[in-house]
């Protein structure tokens, strides 16, 4: 029997060698990472965080062109999603191992590129931006962290997206008293990517892509983890390590709100921190947006990079 081919295969068309993925055990977890190397002699080592429901395959424009541009990177399939968790187990994990999982991976590559003699910079989009901001407030290893470094973080949902109010009032309990029962979020894919290829494309990379279910422990928790970043109560986004801060947000993102991008930026009291805000984009500018928008994010941020790693 002829071997089957995806209708719609990923696409974009790596310049470097796609590496092999390694799968690394943890804590009861098996997971999936992958580190591209640079072509050249390394600048940085770039830390992706992936959003919610992603895997590593979504990262492979963005980590070739960081390998193009002199920039080595890894990334790693969360607990509850990709590779590391198949099946019933997508979804099933928690605050608590969210940012123990990431301690012990951050701790990993930073020892790595203290032998090479590099920084490390965290990356995070999405349900990983508003990790990666939380981390440079409270993380285990925020000093360990050269620069931050997000896509549209979810620091509050838009309002197309979010919740009826009273669904606030009954989250916690349900998250509680049901922590493992797995929903269907019903993400809208037209929201998610800004281009038709990478729509297909996610809507047919069985068995990772559409649809995104969650956990209602999960989802309790990644949406309490960015209110806090937006609520700021007692001056909380204030104690965000010294560390340069880059936040790129879509103007039409109806995922999570660019106005709350804004206000993170303006309160944070970080020195070197820049906001850039895309007329025109959606959500996921690094990952699912057309090339012609994507070339015009990554030149941002790679030059972001530059002007902190780059030798002079």
């Amino acid at each position: 029997m002829a071997a089957t081919t995806n209708k719609y295969p990923y696409p974009y068309k790596c310049q470097t060698e796609i590496p092999t993925k390694k799968f690394v055990e943890f804590d009861g977890a098996k997971f999936a990472t992958l580190f591209w190397p640079a072509v050249n002699k390394p600048k940085a080592r770039i830390f992706i965080v992936h959003g919610f429901g992603e895997y590593t395959r979504l990262q492979y424009r963005l980590m070739d062109h960081l390998a193009t541009h002199g920039y080595e990177s890894f990334t790693f399939d969360q607990r509850g999603a990709g590779e590391t968790s198949q099946g019933k187990e997508r979804g099933k994990t928690n605050e608590y191992y969210t940012f123990h999982d990431l301690d012990f991976f951050i701790m990993q590559n930073y020892k790595e590129c203290e032998e090479k003699k590099i920084p490390l910079v965290l990356f995070g989009h999405s349900m990983g931006g508003g990790i990666t901001l939380n981390y440079g407030i409270r993380g285990k290893h925020r000093e360990k962290i050269a620069a931050y470094s997000t896509t549209g973080p979810l620091i509050l949902l838009h309002p197309d997206t979010a919740p009826f109010k009273g669904v606030d009032l009954v989250a916690p309990l349900l998250a509680t008293m049901l922590p493992n029962y797995r929903t269907n979020t019903g993400l809208n894919v037209d929201a998610i990517a800004g281009s038709d290829e990478y729509k297909q494309f996610l809507l047919h990379d069985y068995p990772l892509g559409m649809p995104l279910i969650g956990s209602l422990r999960q989802i309790y928790d990644f949406l309490k983890r960015g209110k806090e970043l937006d609520q700021n109560a007692n001056g909380y986004v204030k104690g965000f390590v010294n560390r340069p801060l880059l936040i790129m947000h879509g103007e039409l993102d109806t995922i999570n709100d660019p106005a709350a991008s804004k206000r993170f930026s303006e309160r944070c009291g970080v020195q070197d921190n820049q906001l850039n805000l895309y007329p025109g984009m959606v959500h996921s500018l690094l990952s699912l947006e057309s090339d012609e928008n994507f070339d015009r994010v990554f030149k941002d941020y790679s030059e972001w990079l530059n002007d902190r790693f780059a030798e002079k």
